[in-house]
């Protein structure tokens, strides 16, 4: 008796859905990112998974009570540019600034303020909080991505099957 083969799939649906299929992928794991990002911030955890240096007491006494959250700006300030079929890439961009400057990457990097006139705490080193790029989380091993990398997998195979 032969063997038979029950075909579940059709090749040339798979083609035509494939760029949406890799757009839907990457906007899974871009605003997974983006979220993890965020979270990072709120915990006061780098992006190795590592606590920020904690604030002087001189920020302290200003308003400031936990690092990159005195007015929210850093987290806000995250734009999101999903990936289109047409387009497959993913952007996350600081966009929040200061008197011109894109703030978030300074404390990214750590930096010394100038001793302008208007400059709140001159010369002051700020030191380096690294909370923006890929996340401990969003690493391949990483929680998050295991989540993400699950939904990508069920948008993949509900895409391959036949019925719809």
């Amino acid at each position: 008796m032969p063997n038979r083969i029950k075909k579940t799939f059709d090749f040339k649906k798979l083609k035509r859905k494939f760029p949406g299929i890799l757009s839907d992928a990457l906007n899974v794991i871009g605003n997974r990112l983006v979220k993890s990002m965020e979270d990072g911030i709120d915990r006061g955890e780098d992006i190795k998974g590592n606590s920020f240096e904690p604030l002087k007491s001189t920020t302290m006494a200003t308003g400031g009570k936990r690092p990159l959250k005195r007015s929210g700006k850093m987290k806000k300030g995250l734009k999101k540019d999903p990936a289109k079929p047409s387009d497959l890439k993913f952007i996350i961009e600081m966009t929040e600034k200061s008197k011109g400057e894109v703030y978030g990457a300074y404390h990214n990097q750590g930096y010394t303020n100038s001793n302008k006139k208007k400059q709140w705490f001159k010369n002051a080193k700020i030191p380096k909080r690294e909370w923006f790029g890929i996340t401990k989380e969003m690493q391949p091993d990483g929680k998050e991505m295991k989540k993400a990398m699950v939904e990508v997998q069920a948008r993949i195979v509900s895409a391959w099957s036949k019925r719809r």
